[in-house]
């Protein structure tokens, strides 16, 4: 099982956000204070280890940690990410933790924080009142933290520890993929915009490459009309963790025009009689989504010597 072990150091309480937020975004996960971390990280695959700048007493017990417990990162994928208000001074920060670990393929991020004034002591005040003299800005609360970018900084974690090590040849991916969507016919559409979200249980046609649903409408065109991205997922019924099977799709998505010839072919391979559609006393509606990304978890796979999740981009 791919788990994530991240260890932060927080004086603040910015670094405690940042770690608590991405831990189950990224599970199988757990989030420790450096004060608290365990010794032994053999059961964790990926590390990631979050820090703020604090001068000359940056990430100060965070590379303790690493020389005390002799931690090796060599088979482990590892994220570094700084919170300050000079990315400059982060980067250096960064440098000298892959330089103690020895690693240069790590996943780096900087986050812009925020200093403020009724949080530091008496000491801290004075050195960042000389620091605003002496650069000639007012004295009070820098910076501004954006948890959006720590949303952001999850998404793209998880995709960096998720990418597949062991990766099966494209075309085999894809005829696994293929198969699986041609053997089913029921997916779950997810729409939204704003606030607004809807799930949807719909039955689907997979066609020359693109998914097709049939439908009289629903609330569903809510987010259509003003989002034209989608995701839908396709699965089988959990009997083990021996024998999973669930397709995630994400896409976009066109309403065709009635009576084109594309509408018309998707009724023709339905079996549906088109003169029998166009006496209904309502419309019928035929989204295509073009799918942009398959993302397949098939415990084949892992029979196969790979690793059981795999990715798929389809080509343009």
């Amino acid at each position: 099982m791919n788990v994530t072990l991240i260890l932060y150091e927080s004086k603040y309480g910015t670094g405690k956000v940042v770690a608590n937020t991405i831990c189950p975004i990224l599970g199988p996960a757990k989030s420790f204070d450096i004060n608290d971390a365990p010794q032994d990280v053999k059961y964790y695959s990926n590390v990631v280890l979050v820090f703020s700048l604090y001068g000359h007493n940056s990430s100060e017990k965070i590379l303790e940690y690493i020389k005390d417990n002799n931690i090796g990162f060599s088979k482990k994928r590892v994220a570094l990410v700084c919170i300050g208000l000079n990315k400059q001074d982060g980067i250096s920060e960064i440098i000298k933790i892959k330089t103690l670990i020895n690693k240069e393929d790590v996943f780096t991020e900087f986050i812009k924080g925020e200093t403020l004034i009724n949080k530091l002591t008496y000491d801290e005040k004075d050195k960042i009142k000389y620091f605003c003299s002496k650069v000639g800005i007012p004295f009070n609360d820098l910076g501004k933290f954006d948890d959006s970018k720590v949303l952001d900084l999850a998404k793209n974690l998880r995709e960096y520890f998720n990418t597949p090590q062991f990766i099966p040849p494209v075309n085999v991916t894809k005829k696994e993929i293929e198969t699986f969507l041609i053997n089913k016919n029921t997916c779950t559409l997810a729409t939204g915009y704003g606030e607004f979200v809807r799930a949807t249980p719909l039955e689907y046609e997979y066609y020359d490459g693109n998914i097709y649903i049939i439908t009289e409408g629903g609330l569903k065109f809510i987010g259509l009309s003003k989002n034209k991205k989608v995701s839908l997922c396709i699965y089988e019924n959990y009997v083990s963790m021996n024998n999973l099977c669930g397709l995630q799709i994400s896409g976009e998505v066109e309403i065709l025009q009635p009576w084109c010839e594309e509408y018309l072919d998707v009724l023709r391979s339905k079996d549906l009689k088109v003169e029998n559609i166009s006496k209904l006393p309502f419309d019928m509606n035929i989204i295509k989504i073009v799918p942009n990304k398959y993302e397949f978890l098939y415990s084949k796979f892992k029979n196969l010597g790979f690793d059981s999740k795999q990715i798929y981009i389809p080509e343009k």
